[in-house]
């Protein structure tokens, strides 16, 4: 339409957005602008020209404290602008010619506060419970903040937000709720929870979120007690902060965790404790039966009910004590399930009466040493009792850092994170390894359910035999109600049938076409020992399994060609060195040992024998660890460097004559996976493998007074016989 003579009408409107106001002027740039904080039809008139294009000029001006931004084409100013000069000359090309219809464009001008802006909450920690459903935070504070503000929650599984800052409860535990507006944002720490478990099939507060009630008087966590909140004729003086709010775990789902913590009292070790139940401080010696942790059921607040028992508990624990106590080296925990009563735990187990322990209705106890400055998961089942409970039930938890009151020392540190309390329905996994026919241990998660009235189902997943050239999908191999003794025995002979696996990218099971099968079973499961041996009559393929934790070893013989060994696990050895095994089943008083040979193609766990081969050898073994004592004979095995017993006999070469030489005083240290040797016979200085050996050196038990001409080994006369070996008469005689 350029050149013609018609009109052309245009209109430029400005809005603030934010802290400021706007002035837009057609054709001349203004003298004075006449600021508006709102955009109006006077913000920029309808203009008519015979050209086609027309020219604005757009002013801002920010309020005091705030600053320009920029003009932008939308009312949400987002993206970039399209100026970032106070006066923005705007160029509009007319392409109507009614004024009812102008051409018409809107500029936004962005102001914001100076500086960054601020999002903070007042109230730093929130609790919800689970059945509350929703929450919202309202203590949000701002600052300089004009962009919109979001939501986000860090773990989503136990809270989710919405765009208006509502939380949802998902699950209990805890995440953090962040509220973010440009650079700036605000969070606050969310615990959900779960009130109808807490208390009734759950520990209250177990993962140790709560620290509502934290005061200048009282540090413990909400739902447990320590010494600041005690009870007792002494109370006062052994009121003093023993807990403290920590870091929680790598992992957990929540932020906090308990550190109880021991002090000095008077040179006086006071071992930190933390209890469900109430601390009773009735004595000024640690160990006095006046000083007791109990149920005080009376109170709510230093008592726990429960809706059932469970079968087991779960924790994780951080022990790192001071230094090393080897005579007490053990931090404690303790738990007992009672009637309505109020249940006394004593420092001692002698102080227990019979009517205190006939309120007992299951009850798990773990001493547990040093985890070397790591976090340590610990899984203890309960112990029930044959009393039926009639009423309430109730629960009391003891966490000490020492399970020898008044044994510990200034600075033990216990922390603990999330107590939880297993049922009979949830099967618990360990992740153990398996060896099928003492073969390679192969790592496989195994599931253990603990029932009621101390039995356990038992349940080998997902069971893979090779037979030397393919892979026999098996399946699960399920042993039912199995009963376990105080020491975690268990066993079963009878049959069973495999029911089929569920292992991803496995279509065909074996077991259920197998029908029933004949199976012997034996285990133990108690505090961190694991194992279990099967004996699996599967037709045409009858296996041996070992189901625990992996050991390691060196069967090894050096150019001596004479050693011993011993490993806490079954070594299959080859056939060609089975010969040169022996176990030692007798000595005499000429020092002569008697060897018997090991007449099984496997070495049994915890066996010490004697190798006498015509090669050195140093072979890595490794199998499933079997708990056991590895004496056996006149051996007995060690799995550490450890000295020799005084009055032991050790395998040295001395003068080339090897042999098990008496331990009288300098005590030799005994290598890893080695054995040392006890000898029924009295006055023997060493014993060898024949008489030639032993007829080769004389001993002697007083040579003080010997006339003959005495040398040592260098061939040197001296005066008088001394102790270790002599020449006499031509002879070596050893001298205690």
């Amino acid at each position: 339409m350029a050149g013609s003579n018609k009109d052309y009408y245009s209109k430029v409107t400005v809005k603030a957005v934010g802290d400021g106001k706007v002035y837009v002027s057609y054709n001349a740039e203004a003298q004075s602008p006449e600021y508006a904080t709102e955009f109006s039809a006077e913000s920029g008139k309808d203009n008519k020209s015979s050209a086609p294009t027309h020219k604005y000029y757009a002013y801002a001006q920010a309020n005091e404290g705030c600053e320009f931004a920029g003009w932008y084409d939308n009312e949400s100013c987002s993206g970039d602008p399209v100026s970032e000069n106070v006066k923005y000359e705007v160029s509009v090309t007319a392409e109507s010619v009614t004024e009812a219809e102008p051409t018409t464009k809107n500029l936004f001008a962005k102001f914001i506060v100076s500086g960054a802006p601020i999002l903070k909450y007042g109230e730093s920690h929130a609790y919800v419970n689970l059945s509350a459903g929703t929450y919202k935070n309202e203590s949000l504070t701002t600052e300089n903040v004009v962009e919109e503000i979001t939501y986000e929650s860090s773990n989503e599984n136990v809270a989710t937000v919405a765009a208006d800052g509502t939380v949802t409860a998902v699950k209990n535990g805890s995440c953090v709720i962040k509220a973010k507006s440009g650079a700036g944002e605000g969070t606050y720490i969310l615990t959900v929870i779960d009130d109808v478990a807490a208390g009734v099939t759950q520990i209250g507060n177990g993962d140790f979120e709560d620290w509502r009630g934290v005061t200048n008087d009282n540090h413990a966590p909400n739902n447990w007690n320590s010494f600041e909140t005690n009870e007792g004729q002494y109370a006062s003086l052994a009121r003093a902060q023993q807990v403290a709010m920590a870091e929680g775990r790598p992992g957990s789902d929540g932020f906090y965790c308990a550190d109880i913590y021991s002090r000095s009292v008077f040179g006086i070790a006071a071992q930190g404790n933390l209890t469900t139940g109430c601390i009773n401080a009735g004595a000024t010696s640690a160990s006095h039966k006046d000083n007791y942790n109990y149920s005080k059921t009376s109170d709510p607040s230093k008592s726990e009910t429960l809706a059932q028992i469970p079968t087991a508990i779960r924790f994780w624990a951080k022990f790192s004590p001071a230094k090393v106590n080897a005579q007490h080296p053990n931090a404690h925990m303790e738990v007992v399930v009672h009637d309505a009563y109020d249940y006394i735990t004593y420092s001692s187990p002698s102080y227990d009466t019979e009517e205190n322990k006939s309120h007992v209705l299951a009850k798990a106890k773990k001493d547990f040493p040093t985890t070397n400055g790591e976090w340590k998961e610990f899984f203890v089942p309960f112990e029930w009792t044959d009393k039926t409970p009639e009423g309430q039930i109730y629960i009391i938890v003891n966490l000490a850092t020492n399970a020898d009151p008044g044994q510990g020392q200034d600075g033990d540190h216990l922390l603990i994170d999330d107590v939880e309390l297993v049922y009979g329905d949830e099967p618990i996994v360990y992740d153990k390894y398996v060896s099928v026919g003492f073969g390679t241990p192969v790592a496989t998660p195994i599931e253990v359910t603990y029932k009621e009235s101390n039995t356990i189902d038992f349940n080998l997943k997902n069971f893979i035999l090779n037979d030397g050239t393919n892979d026999l999908n098996v399946g699960n191999v399920t042993v039912a109600g199995l009963d376990f003794d105080n020491e975690g025995k268990f066993a079963f002979d009878g049959v069973i049938q495999i029911a089929a696996g569920d292992k991803e990218g496995v279509d065909m099971w074996m077991g259920p076409a197998l029908g029933d099968i004949p199976l012997t079973l034996e285990g133990t499961i108690k505090d961190e020992y694991f194992y279990v041996h099967l004996n699996i009559n599967i037709p045409g393929a009858p296996v041996q399994v070992e189901v625990g934790d992996v050991a390691n070893a060196t069967f090894k013989v050096g150019e001596s060609l004479i050693g011993t060994f011993c490993a806490p696990f079954a070594v299959a050895l080859p056939e060609e060195y089975l010969q040169y095994v022996s176990t030692v089943t007798g000595a005499d008083e000429m020092g002569v040992l008697t060897l018997t040979t090991v007449d099984t193609p496997v070495v049994p766990a915890n066996t010490p024998v004697v190798v006498q081969i015509p090669m050195a050898i140093e072979m890595p073994v490794s199998g499933i660890y079997v708990k056991g004592t590895p004496t056996v004979g006149l051996l007995t095995g060690v799995y550490e460097d450890t000295p020799a017993p005084l009055g032991s006999y050790v395998l040295q070469n001395i003068d080339d004559k090897i042999g098990f030489y008496y331990v009288a005083q300098a005590q030799p240290t005994v290598k890893a996976n080695r054995c040392y040797l006890t000898a029924p016979a009295a006055g023997v200085k060493a014993f060898f493998f024949n008489a030639d050996d032993a007829t080769a050196i004389e001993s002697v038990e007083n040579a003080a007074n010997v006339e003959t001409p005495v040398y040592n080994l260098a061939g040197q006369r001296i005066q008088k016989m001394q102790k270790g070996i002599n020449i006499v008469n031509g002879k070596k005689v050893l001298v205690k």
